[in-house]
């Protein structure tokens, strides 16, 4: 169905960059920054249940991530389903979620090392009962995440707020040359292109916006300067400014030591997958 906007120009207009990297470079740019993600997931970690409580999951379900990273999300969902399938195309993410996963008891997570960009990457996946895009590559094509799924298809992102990428810029503001855009949270571009692409094929989406941060306790300041260095490389002559950005959201706690957050918001959007005729 042809909507009154083509929302799915717009929509690969905002990702055409991310698009036209090569599958090496892919691997080469996910690859370096698995560190970083692991250890942002790790800080996320609790408000991450917000977002699996929202999801509709069965005991017997099979469920794949694609995008999966170093298992944010697989890894509390393998927790109540019957077996997940993590899909990323990095080898030093997949190799993080299975760490991880083992270091919390979990063994039904299965890692499948794959381009989604790539032709035909939606046979070599197969179906499963849920499919799972978050923040990840998998936004690119609705359609294939929508035909690998028999019951749920869910995306997840920012929802007008700060993103990962903004916040670890944030801890890096006067170490790195790099600026977070001024119209990153513009709501003109935000899930709503989403949402309305969903309903031009047809489909009805659902949605919620849940609340979602970083945190993590610490005993002393330096213990967290030493605990945050996962975010960015920090010369010496930059290590002041370091201290200074991360001090921005460390409060002490009433008895002892101190409590890192930022804050920020998670959409979770999803709708019982269509035979779509696009």
């Amino acid at each position: 169905m042809k909507g009154l906007l083509n929302w799915e120009a717009i929509h690969q207009l905002m990702n055409n960059n991310f698009l036209k990297m090569d599958e090496s470079a892919q691997k080469e740019m996910w690859g370096h920054s698995a560190e970083m993600y692991d250890g942002m997931a790790k800080l996320e970690k609790e408000y991450t249940k917000n977002q699996v409580n929202q999801m509709t999951l069965d005991p017997n379900d099979t469920v794949v991530d694609i995008g999966c990273g170093p298992g944010r999300l697989a890894i509390p969902i393998a927790k109540k389903v019957k077996k997940v399938t993590a899909v990323d195309i990095s080898e030093e993410m997949l190799n993080k979620c299975i760490t991880n996963a083992q270091a919390e008891g979990v063994n039904n997570i299965v890692p499948l090392d794959l381009n989604w960009l790539e032709e035909g990457s939606e046979k070599k996946v197969g179906i499963h009962d849920i499919a799972v895009a978050s923040r990840s590559v998998g936004f690119s094509d609705i359609v294939k995440l929508n035909n690998i799924a028999r019951k749920y298809a869910f995306i997840l992102c920012w929802a007008n707020s700060p993103s990962l990428r903004e916040i670890q810029l944030d801890f890096l503001e006067g170490i790195t040359k790099e600026k977070i855009p001024p119209e990153a949270n513009n709501r003109m571009f935000g899930y709503n292109i989403t949402f309305n692409m969903l309903y031009d094929m047809g489909i009805e989406p659902n949605v919620v916006i849940v609340e979602d941060g970083f945190t993590r306790d610490y005993q002393t300041k330096e213990q967290a300067y030493k605990d945050l260095r996962f975010i960015g490389e920090i010369p010496p002559d930059k290590e002041a400014q370091f201290r200074k950005n991360v001090d921005k959201y460390l409060t002490a706690k009433p008895d002892e030591g101190f409590v890192l957050l930022r804050k920020t918001k998670t959409y979770v959007m999803w709708w019982n997958p269509q035979v779509l005729d696009i």
